[in-house]
């Protein structure tokens, strides 16, 4: 313990001559539950005069700009002032443990969602201070690297490799996959689209009993394991992304059809081929909007563009109820916003949120976010309609909340991935970085999104059957509200 202190103290000593320049102060009204520094007083291994010294420290600590801690343009912490080590596509020991304290330092006092990660994060250094020095090769390291990131239970944890993480996925799950999209209801594996049937059997609706002898029970198990999201709707969703990698071109699938059961050999494509929307199983029309019967209509939320947005208007006007699907991952384009002001009788405000305040860690700052909208007397008067569901996330999360500000709005829908704010990385040499929500984003009321979602009015859940039969069942039950509302 002596030895260890004087080796501390030394590397405070070796730092400068400490000035006691002016006493921090916090301003008023800060978001305090991330914050704790009770360790300087009750660690057993810190001497006294160890201790005095972290408390002089702290207590005229930096309130300027500093090298290692700014606040991004976003309000998010920028970590740019931090070595990258590029070179290391394996670090030695001393760096991967330099990496480790590095994210673990910054999740500790920058991240505003540390509360909610559902554990005490003083119990992941311990964890993964071995599972870091036991790696032996990249591959392991990769896999240990995607546990750390899962610890956060956050969907915006993500580990990336040169900002992303499909060179990831391939090295740990494989760079091929069978020619087909997925999704997992529970612990069922049923097949929603097939996109390549050259010799293979395979369709809509086959619920997957096994892939490569590996039940899929067990499968959702393990390759869980390596996947960050904030709850388990959000899970399933990545999930389905990585679930049929594999390093082989050829897959062995046990398959259920009705009641028979068989096993088919599939011919695999590179994971390269495969179409993000597609991936992702977003709903897309072209040009993004349509009319749904003879007064209502709908509107695909990524595809609002200041060249559409006249005509989307048009039709709004005209309609009798509009519906927005946001299941997607809007693009954030100033004609999404555009669009929702001009529905809005009065400004509103979507959000508050957290910031991080670097000279003061541990502690946020509240903030209230713009308005959007105008006065506006010929706002909007008929029923608005939001679909949500898992692969609402971050963009599309916010953007749903944007619309329940517009007067008359519902939202019908799933349980939406609880990943609000905005993905901000963490990086951790040789050209990887750990993301994570990067600041806080809450209803203005103060309620949280993180891992719980939006807020939802009229639940639905997908089922395997809607998924065997290809039904937009969320959809329907929005039509089916509007047709109880005499609106068709």
């Amino acid at each position: 313990n002596a030895d260890f202190n004087r080796q501390l103290l030394g590397i405070i000593n070796s730092l400068g001559e400490f000035k006691k320049n002016q006493q921090a102060t916090l301003p008023d009204g800060l978001f305090s539950q991330n914050h704790n520094l009770d360790w300087i007083v009750k660690d057993k291994l810190i001497s006294a005069k160890l201790k005095g010294s972290l408390k002089e420290i702290y207590t005229y600590r930096n309130q300027k700009l500093n090298r290692y801690i700014k606040v991004g343009d976003n309000g998010s912490g920028d970590y740019s002032g931090e070595l990258t080590y590029d070179d290391m596509t394996y670090p030695a020991r001393e760096y991967r443990l330099l990496f480790l304290a590095r994210f673990w330092n910054v999740i500790n006092y920058f991240a505003p969602y540390k509360y909610l990660i559902g554990e005490d994060w003083n119990n992941i250094l311990p964890r993964f201070i071995p599972k870091i020095i036991n790696t032996h090769d990249t591959l392991s390291y990769y896999k240990t690297l995607l546990q750390l990131a899962k610890s956060l239970n956050d969907g915006h944890a993500q580990l990336y490799k040169n900002n992303g993480n499909e060179s990831i996925n391939n090295a740990v799950f494989g760079s091929y996959t069978a020619p087909i999209y997925v999704d997992i209801i529970g612990n069922k594996v049923v097949v929603r689209k097939v996109i390549d049937t050259i010799g293979n059997n395979i369709k809509q609706g086959d619920m997957i009993l096994s892939v490569d002898n590996e039940q899929c029970v067990r499968r959702i198990i393990i390759r869980g394991k390596y996947i960050s999201a904030s709850n388990i709707n959000g899970r399933n969703s990545l999930l389905t992304h990585v679930f049929l990698n594999t390093h082989s071109p050829h897959q062995k699938l046990k398959i259920k059809r009705g009641d028979k059961v068989y096993t088919v050999i599939v011919n695999c494509i590179l994971t390269s081929k495969r179409n993000w929307a597609d991936i992702n199983n977003y709903v897309i029309y072209q040009p993004g909007y349509k009319l749904i019967g003879k007064s209502i209509t709908y509107v695909c939320a990524p595809l609002i563009w200041d060249k559409t947005i006249d005509t989307i208007k048009t039709l709004i006007k005209n309609s009798k109820a509009v519906i927005f699907d946001v299941r997607n991952y809007p693009t954030g384009n100033d004609a999404f916003y555009k669009l929702i002001s001009s529905l809005l009788p009065k400004p509103e405000i979507i959000s508050l949120s957290l910031n991080l305040l670097p000279d003061n860690p541990g502690y946020f700052l509240w903030k209230q976010d713009a308005k959007l909208g105008n006065d506006n007397k010929n706002a909007y008067k008929g029923q608005v309609v939001i679909l949500v569901d898992e692969r609402s996330q971050s963009q599309g999360e916010y953007s749903a909340m944007a619309f329940q500000t517009i007067r008359n709005s519902i939202t019908i829908g799933s349980k939406t991935a609880g990943a609000d704010g905005v993905a901000t990385l963490i990086p951790i040499g040789g050209g990887l970085a750990i993301a994570y929500s990067g600041y806080g984003v809450y209803y203005p009321d103060k309620t949280i999104t993180q891992r719980q979602g939006v807020r939802i009015d009229i639940p639905v859940k997908k089922t395997v059957q809607s998924i065997v039969k290809g039904e937009d069942i969320i959809l329907q039950k929005a039509l089916n509200y509007l047709k109880l509302k005499g609106i068709e």
